[in-house]
This record gives structure tokens, C-alpha cells and sequence, in this order.
């Protein structure tokens, strides 16, 4: 038993420490200076992607525009080959984006709803996911939402009311960012496929902490980036399209990157790409493809699979020290089913984000909730130290 500053007495989970994993604290600046549990928002910036970066400005200085040719298309070619060894995909099935919502706008122009013109989701996926398709209402498409009963979770039973012979797609979450739910995509595929639908899975809460075979789960479309988990920053998404699928794909926004003959400059023609790159748009952030390269080389170095491993441990402990102070956690009970956010219930949670702010400890809010992710290169000892500064704040309230 141990006890915190608090007077709580708590069990620490019988599991392995997982010391291999927690040496690559120093691979992170960040964790020096702070405590930092907020990779559900912005993963932590390495050593390697700051190399990366360095490595990309020296390019640029030493070759000027010759090092697209010579350096920088390779590079963008490792970033698909990496994505891909992590999701259990081939390097043609790959793209690149600027942004999740670009790349669901690529995907959702090259869907027909002329026969098949509902799109199904649930109201606990992100916005963006939503957003895409509620804009397409006025040129006829329907969109249908399963409902959540309790907030935490979406059972994928529940999509079977809403698909039906006329839908186009299922466009759902993996990983649910209010509750950190681990949805069975793969029922949710069978039942989009049943009624001759495609399903669409949105990863970015997913990948990189949560092991993913798109083979095996019957996926035909993922949309996922580098922001968190894979610790990569903002400006790079990564999109997964079945290659069986990528022939029929012809969307009505295109860029000089999906071009077949991308280097001959033809104005007045126009031919896909016979990869997923079909959707990709313009010139790429090369910036963002090296830093990105640098977090998936450290989540391939260590697995996904280890990453779950260690994460787990880490938010079951996380859990069960906020219910030993009695606080409301919206999690799901198995723990299988736990992704590496935890919710905690909260008056006023931005008010808890800035005070621990000033303690340097970095989290997140949403409405009505206090979010706390911790990652492979979190400790116990720093789940301590932020649920002591919560409950050292909430008794300031009273």
C-alpha cells in the first residue's frame, strides 16, 4: 500500500514497470521541465524529430530546390512506408494530407450518392468527422447519427438500425476522445458491409497507442495524423485506402500530387495516380513529414503493442486513484476497452487546466471535464503528482 500527500491509501497495480520504456524520458525535453499528460492533444516532441527537423533545414540551405529530387520526395516516401509497417498496410495504400479534414474532403468527392445517399456516424465522434457530410445535406445527402446512451459508449449494435440498403458509408471513430472508448470497428465493418456499405475509420485518437491491423479488422478507409500519438506535430495526416477500392476512387478536388504524370505538367489533361496518393493535393509541409518521421521511427523502435501495454497500466492506475477520492470518471469498465484518455467529471475543468498550469502540469479540458492522457514516457509518480494538485485544488474551493 502506498499513501499520498493526501492521507489516501492506495494499492499500485501488480504489472511490470515497463523500465525499458520509461528510459526514453530523456528522449523528451519537455518531460524535464514539466508534467506533462496531455498526448491526447499534442504527443510530446522528441530529440529525433528536432534532428529531423534540423537535418531538413540543413537540406534546404545545402541543395535549395534540387533537394526535392535528390531528398525530400524519399523522405515522404519513408513516412507512407512507416505508417503503413504500423497499421499492417502496404505502402501503395498510403497517402498523405495537410490535415485530416483535407483528406476526408478528398475521400467524401469520390463517393457516389446517387443510389446511396445516407452516411452513418455516431454523435461521439469528433466534429470534423460530422462536419464533412453535414455540409453535403444541401446536394441530397442524408445523414444519420447513432446515439450514444450513456456517453461513454457507442455499442456497435446500435449501428444496425441506422445502415441500410442505401447507405454510402459508416464513418465512425476508433477511439472516442470524450471517453477514450475502444470501439469493436471490426462489428461495426461487418455491419456496413452486410447492407453493402464502406466504412471509414477515423484513428487519429488510435494510432501509435492502440494496435491496429486494417486487414484484419476489414477496414476500407483510415484517417489518422501525427499530432498525437505519433508524436509527429500538426501539418501531416496519414490516410489508409484498401487497393482494391483505389481504382473506383475518383474525387472532384485535385492537386498536381495525385497526378499520374505529376512531372510532365500537362494542363489540359488530367489522370489519377494508380496509388492512394490519387488524393493527394499539393506540395506537401516537408517540415512536417521530418519531424513526423521522427515519432513513428520511436513508435516502430518500441511497438504499439508494448505502448498499449505500458499506457494501460498507466490509466488504470490513473482511474483508480481518482475513484479512491470519490471523483466521477467517465471510462469504460473493461479494461480492454480503455484508451489512454481518462475524463474526469468537473465544475469548471478549464479553471483546474490553468491552475495546473502554473504548477507545471499540462492537461486539457472539454466541457464539463478534465482530460488526462498519459503515454509510454509518463511514470506513476507523475499520475500521483496530478491527481494530489486536483484534490489540493478542489478543497481550495470549498
Amino acid at each position: 500500500m502506498t499513501t499520498s500527500e493526501f492521507g489516501m491509501h492506495y494499492a499500485a497495480p501488480a504489472a511490470i514497470e515497463h523500465p525499458e520504456l520509461v528510459a526514453y524520458r530523456s528522449e523528451f525535453p519537455i518531460l524535464q521541465r514539466k508534467t506533462y499528460l496531455n498526448s491526447c492533444s499534442l504527443g510530446a516532441l522528441s530529440n529525433r524529430s528536432m534532428q529531423g527537423l534540423a537535418q531538413f533545414m540543413e537540406m534546404w540551405n545545402e541543395w535549395g530546390a534540387h533537394a526535392w529530387y535528390e531528398i525530400w520526395m524519399g523522405e515522404i516516401a519513408k513516412a507512407r512506408q512507416k505508417f503503413a509497417a504500423i497499421i499492417g498496410a502496404q505502402p501503395q495504400e498510403v497517402a498523405i494530407a495537410p490535415s485530416v479534414s483535407a483528406a476526408l474532403s478528398s475521400i467524401a468527392t469520390a463517393l457516389d450518392y446517387s443510389k446511396r445517399n445516407n452516411v452513418v456516424m455516431a454523435d461521439m465522434d469528433f466534429p470534423t468527422l460530422a462536419y464533412q457530410w453535414l455540409v453535403k445535406e444541401r446536394l441530397g445527402v442524408e445523414c444519420r447519427f447513432v446515439e450514444s446512451p450513456d456517453r461513454i459508449y457507442t455499442p456497435p449494435e446500435l449501428f444496425e438500425s441506422k445502415v441500410d440498403s442505401k447507405t454510402a458509408l459508416v464513418a465512425t471513430s476508433r477511439v472516442f476522445f470524450t471517453s477514450g472508448y475502444i470501439q469493436d470497428v471490426r462489428a461495426v465493418a461487418d455491419i456496413a458491409h452486410k447492407h453493402g456499405a464502406y466504412i471509414l475509420i477515423d484513428d487519429y485518437q488510435g494510432t501509435g497507442q492502440i494496435p491496429i491491423d486494417v486487414v484484419k479488422l476489414d477496414i476500407d478507409f483510415v484517417v489518422t495524423g501525427t499530432l498525437k500519438w505519433l508524436m509527429g506535430g500538426p501539418g501531416l495526416a496519414l490516410v489508409y485506402i484498401r487497393e482494391e477500392l483505389i481504382p473506383h476512387l475518383q474525387p472532384t478536388i485535385a492537386g498536381w500530387f495525385g497526378h499520374r504524370g505529376q512531372f510532365r505538367f500537362k494542363t489540359r489533361e488530367f489522370e489519377f495516380r494508380d496509388d492512394a496518393a490519387r488524393i493527394e493535393m499539393g506540395t506537401p509541409a516537408v517540415a512536417a513529414i521530418y519531424a513526423a518521421n521522427g515519432g513513428l521511427d520511436i513508435v516502430r523502435e518500441i511497438s504499439v503493442e508494448r505502448i498499449c501495454e505500458r499506457t494501460r497500466f498507466l490509466t488504470n492506475d490513473l482511474i483508480a486513484r481518482a475513484r479512491e477520492h470519490g471523483w466521477t470518471v467517465l471510462a469504460p469498465q473493461e479494461p480492454e476497452r480503455r484508451s489512454s484518455i481518462v475524463m474526469l467529471a468537473f465544475d469548471h475543468p478549464e479553471e483546474l487546466v490553468e491552475a495546473l498550469v502554473g504548477r507545471d502540469i499540462i492537461t486539457d479540458s472539454r466541457p464539463g471535464l478534465l482530460r488526462i492522457s498519459p503515454y509510454f514516457y509518463n511514470t506513476l509518480e507523475e499520475n500521483a503528482i496530478v491527481i494530489d494538485a486536483i484534490a489540493e485544488m478542489l478543497e481550495s474551493r470549498k
